[in-house]
């Protein structure tokens, strides 16, 4: 009992780090294409999902035993995720939501969790499988999902299985999750490891996104250094920062985050040309909202500063399914940000830079 109790604990710090327990290519003149006329009608749904997710039946089988040790690391996320969704899941959804694409964004770097990977060798068997999952789902779906695949950057495996995938068909991009990874950006060692993996993926042109926070420590110290240290690594390629530079909500943190780029994109800092910013996960539903320190007031400082820093830089996504299904999430999406409906219609139409015709 005191070894079960002891395992429990140590997959709840784990899913804090998760995010939201406790909660592309080069040399473009813009990062997004924003194509919308100031006197056109919101359109019905954006045209991609730029951030959703799909597991094996492997990955399904592990989210159940970390339910069963601990519910409440899950209380903030829809059932559905139990629900092992299908690619046919995914694509009725994106129909039921007039949704054209998503990016679909491995959750592979789960074997490869801190204080979970007990047998390295496995748990790299695991992740590959994974990734492959992920990757033949995309080449399966007549171009309606594009594949990223995953890994924990910090782990021993990162650059093999980076480098594995480089140049396969149906791979675009790359997902780090820095929060699932433990990464800390006063930790030294974990800022020059992550600074390699984003000087790896460039010269790979694989496009990076990131989720950027756990669940601890999040400043704007922190976010900084995140900035010049690790993203300058990535040149001119297309980086996405997950869940607008935060993992649910827009409490302070986030919002302190979304300003810290903001300020970076203003002085040009390296690694900016082509950054973008997600919105899976930032307006959120009742009560979590709540819980996680957000609010319409907060949504409000958010939307702000997305005028700021400039709307072309934003582009929609749902997280599905760990925020329900997708088309009564872009309700949600639309009502809880403070947009015009031009500035609305810019958003739906705006798409990130690996999506682009001919790339």
């Amino acid at each position: 009992m005191a070894h079960r109790g002891k395992w429990r604990q140590s997959r709840r710090r784990l899913l804090t780090r998760l995010g939201i327990v406790g909660g592309a290519l080069i040399a473009m003149t813009s990062p997004l294409v924003v194509a919308a006329s100031e006197t056109a009608s919101p359109p019905a749904a954006p045209l991609v999902d730029h951030h959703i997710h799909l597991g094996s039946d492997e990955l399904a089988r592990q989210l159940d035993e970390m339910n069963k040790a601990d519910p409440t690391a899950f209380e903030h996320l829809s059932k559905d995720i139990f629900d092992k969704p299908t690619p046919a899941d995914a694509i009725r959804n994106l129909d039921q939501a007039g949704v054209k694409r998503a990016v679909l964004l491995s959750t592979a770097y789960w074997f490869m969790l801190p204080g979970l990977a007990t047998d390295p060798a496995e748990a790299a068997r695991k992740m590959r499988a994974e990734n492959r999952f992920n990757v033949d789902t995309a080449l399966a779906s007549n171009g309606r999902l594009i594949a990223f695949i995953s890994i924990n950057p910090l782990a021993a495996n990162a650059k093999d299985e980076l480098l594995y995938w480089k140049g396969k068909p149906g791979v675009s991009g790359l997902k780090l999750h820095l929060g699932a990874a433990g990464f800390s950006a006063s930790d030294t060692k974990q800022v020059t490891q992550l600074a390699a993996i984003f000087g790896l993926a460039r010269k790979a042109k694989l496009p990076i996104v990131v989720h950027l926070r756990g669940g601890g420590s999040f400043t704007k110290v922190e976010v900084n250094r995140f900035i010049d240290k690790v993203l300058s690594k990535a040149g001119d390629l297309p980086v996405q920062i997950a869940h607008g530079g935060g993992y649910a909500g827009a409490d302070p943190a986030t919002i302190n985050s979304l300003e810290a780029f903001g300020a970076a994109i203003a002085r040009k800092a390296p690694g900016t040309r082509n950054l973008v910013f997600d919105l899976s996960g930032v307006a959120i539903p009742e009560p979590a909202a709540s819980a996680l320190g957000s609010s319409d007031a907060q949504l409000a400082l958010f939307t702000a500063d997305m005028r700021r820093i400039g709307l072309d830089r934003f582009v929609i996504g749902s997280d599905w399914p760990a925020i329900g299904p997708i088309a009564p999430y872009f309700e949600l999406m639309r009502g809880k940000l403070a947009l015009t409906d031009a500035e609305w219609v810019a958003l739906c139409n705006n798409v990130a830079p690996y999506l682009r015709a001919g790339n």
